[in-house]
């Protein structure tokens, strides 16, 4: 019942176009007389739909998210270890479904035409903007031929080399001898299209054309920008930090924990000196990165010593 599920949704495909919404009040019915088989319920073709979507993007995954996986081309099964299928079975229990029972060729195929990416193939391929009652008229031609014409060159006489000649022809003259008419139509004499209609023509580019290389290098240098960016901001960051580990909350903070260990007295003399001695960026550095209370403790009354 499946792939006759499958084969009759596609057929909807093909007569509708991909952008048509499936219809289930009014599919059901017909897919009924179909296959002689009433279901329990109104939902159930729906169900099965959203069910085999699900197991074909498991099937999908388990068979094209490794490399190196056991294939058997002949059969278009998964041919692993057991060890692969436990793991898989762990990080997901409905694979043991698939293990035992793969998709046969057929189901696959119908699987890819429904749920799949529209691939252009040639022969009986429909596009959704298309009308299918004439789509055996689309001429085809060899995607793998490297004698086929560039595109470009096949709308614009000139090809590659059209603004090069051109601007060859207009560096000959005097730019101030030509007026704005005579531009214009030497402009529009150069790039003449070419209206004969051709059938259509696909072709893997070898090269790489200006647009493609003015794209390249804007994201190269728009990688790099963000790259500085980064760096600024992390530098700028760096030196936040840096300034709030020596800022004078920061060292009232340690000032404060030296009073609560016992250390000193918040109403002695050597507090107050403290105070007045964290207003200088430099011994406020020094005191913050002694190691230790009882250093601190030290440097202080040596310091107050020195004072008096």
């Amino acid at each position: 019942m499946v792939l006759e599920l499958c084969r009759f949704l596609n057929k909807f495909i093909t007569k509708h176009g991909r952008t048509s919404p499936f219809k289930w009040v009014t599919l059901q019915p017909e897919f009924e007389k179909v296959i002689n088989h009433k279901f329990a319920s109104d939902k159930a073709m729906k169900n099965k739909y959203d069910s085999m979507r699900k197991e074909y993007n498991l099937w999908k995954s388990l068979r094209n998210g490794e490399t190196g996986l056991g294939w058997n081309e002949s059969t278009k099964q998964l041919n692993c270890s057991d060890e692969w299928w436990k793991r898989k079975n762990q990080e997901n229990p409905k694979v043991l479904a698939i293990q035992n029972n793969q998709p046969s060729i057929q189901l696959q195929e119908e699987w890819d035409q429904l749920f799949g990416d529209v691939v252009a193939s040639g022969e009986n391929c429909v596009a959704p903007s298309m009308d299918p009652t004439t789509f055996n008229e689309v001429h085809v031609e060899n995607l793998e031929d490297d004698n086929v014409e560039n595109l470009e060159d096949d709308n614009v006489e000139g090809g590659d080399n059209f603004f090069g000649d051109f601007l060859n022809e207009v560096s000959q003259h005097d730019a101030s001898t030509f007026s704005p008419s005579e531009v214009a139509k030497n402009f529009e004499k150069s790039t003449k299209v070419n209206t004969k209609p051709k059938p259509v023509k696909m072709k893997r580019k070898g090269r790489e054309s200006l647009g493609a290389s003015i794209l390249k290098e804007h994201l190269t240098q728009s990688n790099m920008n963000q790259q500085r960016a980064l760096e600024i901001l992390e530098s700028d960051s760096s030196k936040l930090n840096q300034s709030t580990k020596l800022s004078i909350e920061a060292a009232m903070g340690l000032l404060s924990r030296m009073v609560d260990a016992g250390l000193m007295r918040e109403d002695e003399e050597l507090w107050l000196f403290a105070m007045d001695l964290f207003e200088d960026p430099v011994k406020r550095e020094m005191f913050i990165n002694v190691p230790h209370d009882h250093g601190r403790l030290a440097w202080l009354q040596r310091k107050q010593r020195l004072t008096n």
